[in-house]
């Protein structure tokens, strides 16, 4: 283990296993029954870390820490073309197994979550400022306003003109009051 690398064993269980190994390996020569049940238990502790070890990789989660860094880094980078290798290599896994972590940890792949949130900042552009499609398309990551009105709309149910237009508050009409 070199200095950058940290064990996964609790402290107590780390000074339990050292002092089980230095205990029998002093034990070897004098006593080779008690150096022998000594090895024995430092064995099972080395097993029950493997299998809990194997047990959390085969979830095929993200780490909460990577979970934390993923959305973070993706809300960050709203503004940008982000691609899912980007993310992966952000919570410094390999694009390959990021995206199946990723599908397990949301239920959603990568790429979907992504375009997700670009959306939601597009919505939140379209009802707080008076920018363009386009200028909101390019604000948001998209190449251009004619991907961002297929993906709006994929995602939505309706173009992205027609969803600003139904949530823009109407003017009061001043002769209607009049009359």
């Amino acid at each position: 283990m070199n200095a950058n690398q940290t064990s996964t064993l609790p402290r107590d269980q780390t000074l339990m296993l050292a002092r089980l190994v230095t205990d029998a390996s002093r034990a070897f020569d004098r006593d080779p029954d008690a150096a022998r049940e000594l090895m024995h238990r430092a064995s099972q502790l080395l097993e029950a870390e493997v299998q809990r070890l194997t047990r959390d990789q085969q979830t095929g989660k993200l780490a909460p820490w990577q979970v934390r860094t993923a959305t973070d880094f993706i809300d960050s980078n709203s503004d940008r073309n982000l691609q899912v290798r980007d993310v992966a290599a952000a919570v410094r896994l390999s694009p390959s197994y990021f995206s199946h972590a990723f599908k397990e940890s949301f239920g959603q792949s990568a790429k979907s979550y992504i375009i997700e949130r670009r959306i939601t900042r597009a919505k939140q552009l379209m009802l707080t400022t008076h920018d363009s499609l386009a200028q909101i398309a390019l604000a948001c990551g998209f190449s251009d306003q004619a991907h961002f009105c297929r993906s709006f709309g994929g995602l939505v149910g309706q173009p992205p003109s027609r969803w600003r237009r139904s949530r823009q508050e109407r003017p009061t009409d001043l002769s209607a009051l009049a009359a």
